[in-house]
């Protein structure tokens, strides 16, 4: 009989793909399981594979072309070895989970990006992993935090440059910003990456379980969905079950229809007004967020500074732009109670100074960090303790809990609550159960802050510099004075570097502007160098850019800078 070959699937969602090597050419004898081209996506590559013995007829593609799900690419004319066979039953809610019983080396609670990264980076290293996810792969960063935020910060980008395109010489008409469309977009981007993880699991012969894990016994977890009722005898464990928002323990905080950063991720429409209580990471991203999109935005920061891990500098410039733009922050600020009133806004009372004020928004977002999730899985069962401040689990370098089979890595440590340290301890927990003695280190985290102007921050603040006694010397670029800054329009900021006065060393640096978390980079590697002012300021960087604010920086330490007196 003859068939045609059809694309019935590609990577994750994605609807189209390029093809890559072709195996087979016409007239070409098949047998089930050859491989006769591959397919290359975003999310990666995947085999198109023979279902079907007999002679290859016909093939309709070549390598480069672009082929869609659905598409005919061929012909074959033998018999079909392999079918798939879906068969219906009616159970009326009545069929019980199948069980199923696994041994693997290693097994991951928690698909966030300290746990997939965990469990690829040991399937790297030839174990057999399983990971147990209960909500969607990617975890709080990829689902609720850092990417949709980024997504929302990119459209709102595209609507500040819209609206401020007469200063370029662009006439546009009204301009309006549909919160429904933008969250879609944001949801869109999620999915994304979410299907990527998802194929990097297959491609890494990782066994993935959708639900929610339970301890049996020191060495067996247990999971139960619909489909499945899961045992997994595991030779190491990870957990990465990560953190949930911290809630102010003030009457009122506690009411369903207060607000978190999960909650102002999925508004479709924009509050006339929002009182965001924490001035931090967070808070001050969605303050600028909602604020563009026309919500009037209260801030009450408890510290005297928002961002108060920052140096003064660089708050400044935030609380400039903030002011500019409407933003009504309220600094030494304390949250005392939130109440409703009759017509439903709320009523944020704060003690600002030793005087009582009262804010009225239509909605109340908290903002005040995130507490590590503790009770996802019994410790004690697991035999697992926590630090000394008894808010995460204790590890020593290698990620490793009291118990020597158990790691832990994330938010549950609670050391510093960021995806990209997730990730690296991840790397160091994989890395030593695959026999590797790497250790984990703290000293060079970078951050990235999104508000407008980005903040991006490596190494010591000079505040760290004051506090520790250290003898340092400093240089300032503001992008001002940078040509690419003044094309682009983006002039807000400054290049700040911070180094030994006797190593010469570069210890620290912040980026205040346009591209900042992007440039930091560049920083993080001269401090991991060692690089010293003056190696360091030998490189040639490229002109027109805004990265010339750093070399800029670099001769200012020295008082010979170029471009800024």
């Amino acid at each position: 009989m003859k068939y045609d070959l059809i694309i019935e699937k590609l990577s994750g969602h994605d609807t189209s793909g390029k093809v890559g090597k072709i195996n087979k050419k016409t007239d070409d004898i098949l047998n089930s399981g050859d491989v006769i081209f591959t397919i290359e996506s975003g999310k990666g590559t995947i085999k198109y594979i023979s279902k079907y013995k007999g002679t290859l007829e016909e093939l309709l593609i070549a390598e480069g072309d672009t082929v869609k799900k659905g598409q005919v690419i061929g012909r074959v004319e033998g018999e079909l070895i392999q079918q798939e066979l879906k068969k219906t039953t009616y159970s009326f809610g009545l069929a019980k989970p199948l069980s199923k019983s696994y041994e693997v080396d290693v097994a991951i609670v928690g698909g966030g990006p300290g746990g997939y990264v965990a469990a690829i980076r040991a399937a790297q290293g030839g174990k057999k992993v399983l990971i147990i996810e209960q909500d969607r792969l990617g975890g709080t960063c990829l689902n609720y935090g850092c990417i949709p935020t980024k997504a929302l910060v990119s459209s709102i980008d595209v609507l500040e440059k819209i609206r401020h395109a007469q200063s370029f010489g662009i006439e546009v008409g009204g301009v309006k910003a549909s919160l429904e469309r933008i969250m879609r977009r944001k949801n869109e981007v999620v999915d994304t990456l979410v299907s990527g993880i998802e194929h990097l699991m297959e491609a890494h012969q990782i066994e993935y379980i959708n639900g929610e894990a339970e301890v049996k016994d020191a060495e067996t977890l247990t999971v139960k969905n619909k489909s499945i009722d899961a045992t997994i005898k595991f030779g190491k464990l990870i957990i990465a079950t990560g953190s949930k928002p911290a809630i102010l323990p003030i009457e009122g905080a506690g009411s369903e229809d207060i607000l978190t950063s999960q909650d102002l991720l999925e508004l479709t429409e924009v509050p006339s007004s929002v009182t965001i209580i924490g001035g931090g990471v967070i808070g001050m991203e969605f303050a600028f967020i909602y604020n563009a999109l026309g919500a009037k935005v209260n801030v009450v920061e408890y510290f005297p500074q928002i961002l108060n891990t920052m140096d003064e500098d660089a708050a400044d410039i935030i609380r400039e732009s903030a002011a500019q733009r409407g933003i009504n922050l309220y600094e030494g600020a304390k949250a005392l109670s939130i109440k409703t009133a009759l017509d439903g806004t709320k009523i944020v009372e704060i003690d600002e100074n030793k005087q009582t004020k009262y804010l009225i928004s239509e909605k109340v977002a908290m903002a005040v960090g995130r507490k590590a999730n503790l009770e996802s899985l019994d410790l004690k069962m697991l035999k697992v303790e926590l630090n000394e401040k008894r808010n995460g689990i204790s590890v020593d370098a290698h990620m490793r809990t009291s118990n020597p089979n158990v790691y832990a890595i994330g938010d549950i440590t609670n050391k510093i609550q960021l995806a990209h340290v997730a990730s690296h301890q991840g790397i160091i927990a994989a890395d030593h159960i695959n026999g590797i003695q790497d250790e984990m280190c703290y000293d060079l985290i970078p951050s990235a802050i999104f508000t407008m102007p980005e903040i991006g921050h490596v190494g010591l603040t000079e505040k760290d510099a004051v506090s520790q006694k250290l003898d340092y010397i400093t240089g300032k670029f503001p992008l001002m004075a940078n040509g690419k800054a003044q094309a682009m329009g983006e002039t807000e900021g400054f290049v700040k570097l911070i180094a030994g006065k006797e190593t010469r060393k570069i210890i620290g640096g912040t980026i205040v502007g346009v591209h900042a978390t992007d440039m930091l980079s560049t920083i993080s590697n001269i401090i991991a160098s060692g690089l010293t002012i003056d190696k360091a300021a030998h490189v040639i960087y490229a002109h027109p850019t805004t990265a010339e604010s750093i070399h800029e920086a670099l001769l200012s330490i020295d008082g010979r800078g170029i471009h800024f007196a």
